[in-house]
């Protein structure tokens, strides 16, 4: 089979370093799963033990530029001074429009670049780099992506972010997306297969949020939270799938290749 023949599957999860069951959860996914990339949140408290273990077991890892921190009782601070973009508490804000609504462009392209350093410093390479709780109503996002990503020469993984703004990015096929799909993990499963069944030659992306089953995820926030399926729910749902022996069999049977990101097109530059 020549190569433009042959469909590659990446399957990356986010948030890598948040907590001590996302990072259990990612390495098991992609010791003994499908899960082939994931993305590393520099400014949380479970950063370093993610960078061991990204270490150990070979895990390509991009960067989660971090300007928010959603959860009502699990907190993180910028690495730099920040002014505009935390609250009173000296935290990120909760969500996307608070952080961004008065943002310093300097400030924040200098906690970007913080981020970006602080993963090279600890001696691990980056794929490339996407956005946690995605981008801002005013563009702002789209404008810092466009200036250090075109700078570091790496591209977005969230490709239509990316092409409606014109910075460089991976060219997805297709990219599916299970977290948050439902809290019925099967018909997040029916939905997946459909998907898999479906897709044909080229590069193609499956994003989910893997974790291992632990009361603390449900700690994170209260019951009235916003997203408080994506506390535990969403996690759970996702980190089965990507252990699923059948997924694995729909992949083979369909002689999908699970490739790195690092090995996906790309585009923009």
């Amino acid at each position: 089979m020549g190569e433009d023949a042959k469909i590659h599957l990446s399957v990356m999860s986010d948030d890598f370093g948040m907590c001590p069951p996302v990072n259990e959860g990612i390495v098991e996914a992609f010791t003994k799963g499908v899960l082939t990339d994931t993305n590393l949140m520099v400014p949380c408290g479970s950063y370093s033990e993610a960078v061991q273990l990204a270490k150990i077991h070979r895990i390509p890892v991009g960067l989660h530029v971090t300007f928010t921190a959603e959860w009502d009782y699990l907190r993180w601070e910028p690495l730099t001074a920040l002014k505009s973009m935390k609250r009173s508490d000296g935290t990120f804000h909760v969500t996307v429009e608070e952080a961004w609504k008065n943002a310093d462009m300097g400030e924040a392209e200098a906690e970007f670049e913080a981020q970006w350093g602080r993963i090279e410093a600890d001696g691990l390479g980056i794929t490339h780099a996407c956005e946690h709780m995605g981008p801002d109503p005013w563009g702002r996002v789209a404008g810092l992506f466009a200036f250090m990503l075109r700078k570091k020469k790496k591209p977005s993984r969230n490709k239509a972010h990316a092409e409606k703004f014109n910075f460089p990015r991976t060219n997805w096929d297709s990219n599916f997306v299970s977290s948050a799909l439902s809290t019925d993990r099967e018909v997040v499963r029916a939905k997946l297969r459909e998907w898999i069944h479906s897709i044909g030659p080229g590069h193609h992306l499956w994003q989910c949020h893997c974790a291992v089953d632990h009361p603390s995820l449900e700690q994170m926030c209260k019951s009235t939270h916003p997203a408080f399926h994506w506390a535990r729910t969403y996690r759970m749902i996702d980190q089965s799938l990507v252990l699923d022996p059948e997924v694995k069999d729909w992949i083979e049977k369909r002689g999908i290749q699970l490739t790195s990101i690092r090995q996906c097109p790309v585009e923009g530059f």
